[in-house]
């Protein structure tokens, strides 16, 4: 039986459905020049018009080639990749995202901008998956990355990028919601310090935390009721409502089993058969009914996203495997323990341990 106790918040920024823009963005505060932005999009396979169009639609597949691509831009430049994710999107503010960036302004929150953000990756360039929880005193945010098999020669460049781009930004947002203050409790992540003349604390008024087991940014809790400078519900409901609206054109190409897959990664645990279905706006037995003439089912779709996620987990993070076992929803370490080698026929704890003997 899989149980845990419900985030105050959560999401995966992983869209498989987004627009070229962030892409762009990202190139060209990369570094590149307007003919290596041209040769970057035609690598990842898109026609040289879609560089004229910033709506033009792009694929997660498509978006982590073109970042595997500038972070190799990156490298030749010996510049420091976490370092350089910090340092640039401190600058990027709320304004840069448009419509979802008008709606957050209004929320009545800060937990329900927070909240807002989350449900609409489609329109952001992350690729975090975040889970906002209640942590003694402090309003935790807590970042990581799932990078599909087909990248994971890229995975721990693409995350040492990703993630610290993620929290920053994130950072940032909250920051133009709120003014100046109340400033972050601390940061941490796990990845190495940044070498000089990189200062972590010139770019994040508070503590820093590098070589840490997670990626997190801390707040005090008063700050999730908090409300934002500008918050208006009115308007709030008004550009909610063109949000939806937008990113709904976005996902109109999506197959039920591809919606049912991105609603089980973005929250941790993921919801059941019947959240699933309420959240798709159909009853549980239909969800079962379409999928299975798809050739697939809620609990193959589940398992399968189970199953990376504790990978994900144990590869990439130095968690005990209590932990994982807690953040993916079991209510005991042995469930998850037995799940696991059930799926790759080796407790969590030996496969860790092959995993890192490969690296």
């Amino acid at each position: 039986m899989i149980q845990g106790t419900q985030p105050l918040a959560s999401g995966n920024l992983a869209s498989s459905r987004r627009t070229i823009t962030g892409v762009l963005g990202q190139l060209a505060l990369a570094g590149l020049d307007d003919a290596q932005r041209l040769a970057v999009v035609r690598q990842i396979g898109l026609p040289t018009a879609a560089i004229e169009d910033p709506e033009f639609p792009i694929s997660l597949g498509q978006e982590l080639q073109a970042l595997s691509l500038m972070l190799s831009h990156l490298e030749q430049t010996q510049r420091s990749v976490a370092g350089f994710a910090i340092e640039t999107f401190n600058r990027i503010g709320i304004n840069h995202y448009g419509v979802l960036g008008l709606a957050m302004q209004h929320a009545p929150t800060i937990l329900e901008a927070i909240a807002f953000f989350l449900h609409h990756p489609e329109l952001s360039w992350g690729h975090s998956r975040i889970v906002v929880r209640s942590e003694a005193s402090a309003l935790r945010l807590d970042f990581d990355m799932d990078v599909p098999a087909v990248h994971a020669h890229q995975a721990e460049a693409l995350r040492s990028y990703c993630i610290p781009r993620d929290l920053v930004s994130v950072f940032r947002l909250i920051a133009d919601l709120i003014g100046a203050t109340p400033e972050p409790i601390g940061v941490t992540l796990p990845f190495a310090t940044p070498p000089a003349p990189f200062d972590a604390q010139a770019w994040l008024p508070c503590p820093v935390t590098f070589d840490a087991p997670t990626a997190t940014l801390d707040y005090p809790l008063e700050l999730a009721h908090s409300a934002p400078i500008h918050a208006s519900p009115g308007v709030f409901k008004r550009y909610a409502t063109l949000t939806r609206q937008f990113s709904r054109v976005l996902a109109d190409d999506a197959s039920l089993t591809e919606q049912v897959t991105r609603l089980l990664w973005a929250y941790t645990p993921p919801p059941n058969r019947e959240e699933v279905a309420a959240m798709l706006a159909m009853s549980a037995r239909t969800l079962a009914r379409k999928l299975e003439a798809e050739g697939t089912s809620f609990n193959s779709l589940l398992r399968k996203v189970h199953q990376e996620r504790a990978c994900n987990f144990l590869r990439h993070t130095k968690l005990p495997v209590s932990v994982i076992a807690e953040r993916m929803g079991y209510s005991e370490p042995a469930a998850f323990t037995r799940a696991f080698q059930s799926w790759t026929g080796l407790p969590p704890t030996r496969w860790r341990a092959a995993e890192r003997g490969r690296s």
